[in-house]
Order: structure tokens, then C-alpha cells, then sequence
């Protein structure tokens, strides 16, 4: 039998049919929407961790079966100092007595590194294919669930036993009607701010096979369309804030686009715009026909979220400024190395079971781990950014993936400063996910030539 060329035995150990990789890809994709959907919710915990267990278990058996690893060596190092950032302040939390030291080791250390792993299972063609519509339908399933949850909170649907089925008991659920607003909470809304700059970005992202795209666009559309409407009626003041910078986080990232791919996303993105500001007038006008919604009290519930200061007159916005002051006020005695992992202040508690939990997270996390800590935790999120404007430069089918996943990092960073997302095993997935398409580019990148590989047709988003 004739020995196999160098570059043919690349693409043998790349290859994405057999069982391994077939499972790895379904595994994900439920696991994904399931994190998305239903985020923090207890009756699917031994579900999610079953599932994230056999991945786990299936790619460290690929790795071995395979003897080559598909985490590239940066994306490789950056995950452990991540870690290590991690237990360095989880240690000094030990050393100073923070109630919730060992609590938040799983959030900075055993997370990152096994994210890690899931990263390296996910450099395929195919998973990344099945990652984005999972993505859109997630999107598309918290909006229609949210439109529903609100119609029969108004009483306009029956609500019977299969809305109640829907929160599969999750026990925050919430409705309330206010006067010119309505507000509610399910569980998917706090994947929001990653999903919904996804799609929309998305929409105003074009590609030379325009013609296949009709199917994937009407979703886009329909899941653009439901997220802003249980935005618009769910009276989330982050998530609002979200859904309004967008557009302009759109435009800023499309700068770094190549000029050719610019010229041939000139029209969706006006098309974005107009459509967007149709788009919210008719929706605040059809939602306006089954409540008596006001502009002017939305305006002033969303306003008034940011008030922060001492005059805030809102339990929720006090809060707040109590968390402002005291952490402040804790940092300033430990600039540079702050308190600790789990550390909290007794000058102020927002919960009893979680005495180091704080909706201010990234002042916490300054607090916690002071300048440097801080310092060494941006250094990673501006690393995720330069590496995928770089894959955006680049162009291609990848290129234009690449776009809306940066524009959800970048809304998930954004509600993230006043809610903590991403401390959570459900919403770390919105942190690692741009981070997987950097590894897989660099993995290909290096596997064989990257000019052959971005032009391949079978990399495709609208198949």
C-alpha cells in the first residue's frame, strides 16, 4: 500500500465523519440550547452535566485515539492563565477568610479549563455550522415562549398547564403589570444580550450565496423580531440598553471588514436600520393594542435603572449604590491585589446564601482581585477581541461568522456590568464560544494552507 502524502494525512486527522465527531457535534448542539434556553434551571442540572460529561469524555477519547490535540497552543495557554489567574486569588480568598472561596473555585478554575477541552472538541466545520442555527433557534424559542408567557400573563391566552409546563419550574418566573409597562422574567432572557446582537448582526452580515439564504433569513427575521419584543415588554433595562447600541456595535465591527465584503453589506445594513426603526414603532404599536403601554413610563423605568447615585429612588437602583459605596470604599483599603475570590463586604449584603454575589460584578471583581487581577482578566477579553477582529479582517465564510459572535460578546459584556452572567456554568458558554471559532481558526490555520481553506464551499453558514 503506498504511504499516504504529509498533507494528506493533515486532512485524514481533520476529518469529520466518523462517530466521534457526529456525536460531538449533536452532544453540543443540545447542550448549547439547553444552556441558552434554560439557564439555572434545576430540573435539567443532572441533564446538562450528563451531557457536558460524555463530551468531555468523547473528546479526550478522540485525542487520544487520534495522538494529536485540536486546541491550538495559544487559545491552549491563554485558558491556563486563566486558570491560574484564578487560583492565585481563590488561594489569597482562603487566606482571608472569604466565605465564598472555595464556593467560586468551579467559576474561575475548573470552568475555564474545562471549556478548554469543550473548545478543542469543537474545531469542525460542521459543529460550527450546527453551533449558529442553534443559536438562531434559541433565539427564535425565547422570544416566542416570552410573547407567550406575556399574552397569557395579560390574559389574552389561556394560561393552562402547558405555558406553566414551559418554565419547567423554574422558580424566579415572574409576571407584572404596571402602569404604561408590563415586566417579566423567564429563564432564557438572560441569554439575551449575547442572542440578540448574534442575530440581528447577523441579518447585516451577507455572503456571496445570498440565494440560499431566504429559510435562514426568515428565522433572523423572526428571531430578531420576538427578541425585541420581549425586550420592549419585559422592561429588562440591560437587555434594552443592549438591543439600542447594537446597530452601533454592527457598524463598529464591520469597519475591519475587507472592502469587498463592505461594498456587498452596504444594503442589508441599511436595510438592518430601516427595518429595525419600522420595525420598533409598529411593534410598540401593536403591543400598545393589547396593553396600555407608554412610551413615556418605559422611558423613565429605563432611565432610571442607571441612576445609581444617592438621590436613586428605586429599591433595586439603591441597592446598587450601597454595592457602589462599599466596594469602593474595599477596594480603596487593597488597590492592587483586593480582597479575594469570594470576598464580600459586610457593608453590604444582597444575599445571605451568596454574602460575596453582587449585580455590580466587574466593581466586585475589582474588589476582589484588585488592579491586578483586574488588569490580567481584561488582558484576556481584549485578546478574544484582537484575535477575532483578525479572523474578520480575513474574510470569508468564517469572517462573517466571526462578526456576530463578537457583536454578542460585546452586548454580553455590556449587561454584564450590572448583572453577573457570566458567573454562572450556563453563561460562560456566551464567553467561550467566540473563543472556540478563534481556536478553530488557528487550528486550520496551521493544519494546512489558510488561504485554500477559508474559500472552501463546504464552510458555508446557509447550507
Amino acid at each position: 500500500m503506498p504511504s499516504m502524502k504529509p498533507s494528506e494525512r493533515k486532512s485524514t486527522s481533520y476529518a469529520d465523519t466518523d462517530w466521534k465527531a457526529r456525536a460531538i457535534g449533536v452532544g453540543s448542539c443540545v447542550l448549547v440550547f439547553l444552556s441558552l434556553t434554560y439557564p439555572t434551571v434545576p430540573r435539567l442540572v443532572y441533564l446538562k452535566a450528563a451531557l457536558f460529561g460524555a463530551l468531555l469524555l468523547i473528546i479526550v477519547l478522540e485525542h487520544f485515539t487520534n495522538g494529536r490535540s485540536r486546541l491550538d497552543s495559544r487559545v491552549m495557554l491563554w485558558t491556563l492563565c486563566l486558570a491560574i489567574v484564578g487560583i492565585f486569588f481563590v488561594m489569597e480568598g482562603v487566606l482571608t477568610g472569604a466565605a465564598g472561596a472555595t464556593a467560586v473555585s468551579t467559576v474561575y478554575i475548573l470552568w475555564p479549563l474545562t471549556f478548554g477541552v469543550l473548545i478543542a472538541g469543537f474545531a469542525r466545520k460542521h459543529i460550527l455550522v450546527g453551533l449558529d442555527r442553534t443559536l438562531i433557534v434559541a433565539t427564535l424559542f425565547i422570544g416566542v415562549y416570552g410573547c407567550v408567557y406575556l399574552l397569557a400573563g395579560l390574559g389574552i391566552l389561556p394560561n393552562n398547564g402547558f405555558v406553566s409546563a414551559l418554565s419547567l419550574g423554574w422558580e424566579y418566573e415572574a409576571f407584572g403589570a404596571h402602569e404604561g409597562y408590563t415586566q417579566f422574567e423567564i429563564a432564557g432572557m438572560n441569554s439575551l444580550p449575547f442572542l440578540l446582537p448574534y442575530v440581528m448582526a447577523s441579518i447585516a452580515i451577507r455572503t456571496p450565496t445570498d440565494r440560499k439564504r431566504r429559510l435562514r433569513d426568515a428565522f433572523l427575521w423572526l428571531a430578531s423580531i420576538f427578541g425585541c419584543a420581549i425586550i420592549l415588554t419585559g422592561a429588562r433595562r440591560a437587555l434594552t440598553l443592549v438591543m439600542i447600541l447594537t446597530p452601533g456595535l454592527v457598524l463598529f465591527l464591520r469597519c475591519f471588514q475587507p472592502e469587498t465584503e463592505k461594498r456587498l453589506n452596504r444594503r442589508s445594513l441599511v436595510r438592518l436600520f430601516v427595518l429595525v426603526a419600522i420595525g420598533m414603532v409598529v411593534l410598540f404599536v401593536g403591543v400598545s393594542t393589547i396593553y396600555e403601554f407608554n412610551l413615556s413610563s418605559l422611558w423613565d423605568r429605563f432611565t432610571a435603572g442607571f441612576d445609581i447615585g444617592a438621590q436613586a429612588t428605586e429599591e433595586n437602583e439603591m441597592a446598587r449604590h450601597e454595592q457602589l459605596v462599599a466596594l469602593w470604599r474595599g477596594w480603596m483599603e487593597h488597590p492592587l491585589l483586593g480582597w479575594g475570590h469570594g470576598a464580600g463586604t459586610h457593608f453590604s449584603v444582597r444575599s445571605d446564601a451568596m454574602p460575596w454575589a453582587y449585580e455590580l460584578s466587574y466593581l466586585a471583581l475589582l474588589f476582589q482581585t484588585g488592579i491586578v487581577g483586574f488588569t490580567a482578566y481584561l488582558a484576556g477579553v481584549i485578546w478574544i477581541f484582537r484575535e477575532g477582529i483578525k479572523v474578520i479582517r480575513e474574510g470569508g465564510q468564517l469572517g462573517r461568522f466571526m462578526l456576530p459572535m463578537l457583536a454578542g460578546f460585546s452586548g454580553l459584556l455590556i449587561a454584564n456590568a450590572t448583572n453577573p452572567y457570566l458567573l454562572k456554568f450556563d453563561g460562560m458558554w456566551m464567553f467561550f464560544l467566540p473563543l472556540a471559532v478563534i481556536n478553530y481558526r488557528l487550528v486550520m490555520s496551521g493544519a494546512k494552507s489558510w488561504s485554500s481553506y477559508q474559500n472552501q464551499p463546504s464552510l458555508s453558514f446557509n447550507r
